[in-house]
């Protein structure tokens, strides 16, 4: 793994504030290890590892029949105490309908919410549009 410590500092002062924090880039540009840099970062601040959900969208687990319906009954399936819970989302955008899971987790419940992905719909500047607040 190459260490961005530069990325990593740009992110910290943005850790545990109620907005989306959203990486997006080419494909193979390190976003995945910064999501990695990012749990550990969580781990240090003795975040306890079963609040830190880490979830990759774009493995055989997560076919076309995995609904965005699917992913919100499993992300929601972790929380279980009133804590706050971190998701680190990898290329998300593999979930049709991904963009109304996000914001019923950043609006209703104690989360803060990483999102990683490589299309141009993550690059766009319409996601403004599809996420709330932000």
């Amino acid at each position: 793994m190459i260490i961005r410590p530069n990325y990593l500092e740009k992110l910290r002062p943005f850790i545990d504030v109620k907005l989306d924090k959203i990486l997006a880039g080419i494909r193979r540009c390190g976003k995945s290890t910064i999501l990695e840099m990012i749990k550990e970062e969580l781990l240090l601040r003795d975040i306890d590892e079963k609040h830190i959900i880490t979830r990759k969208y774009s493995n055989e687990d997560y076919d076309k029949s995995f609904t965005s319906k699917k992913m919100y009954e499993e992300l929601k399936s972790f929380m279980v105490d009133d804590n706050k819970y971190y998701f680190l989302l990898d290329e998300l955008q593999e979930i049709n309908g991904w963009e109304k899971v996000d914001n019923t987790l950043l609006e209703n419940y104690n989360t803060d919410i990483y999102v990683i992905g490589s299309n141009s719909k993550l690059m766009s500047n319409e996601i403004s549009t599809y996420l709330t607040g932000r």
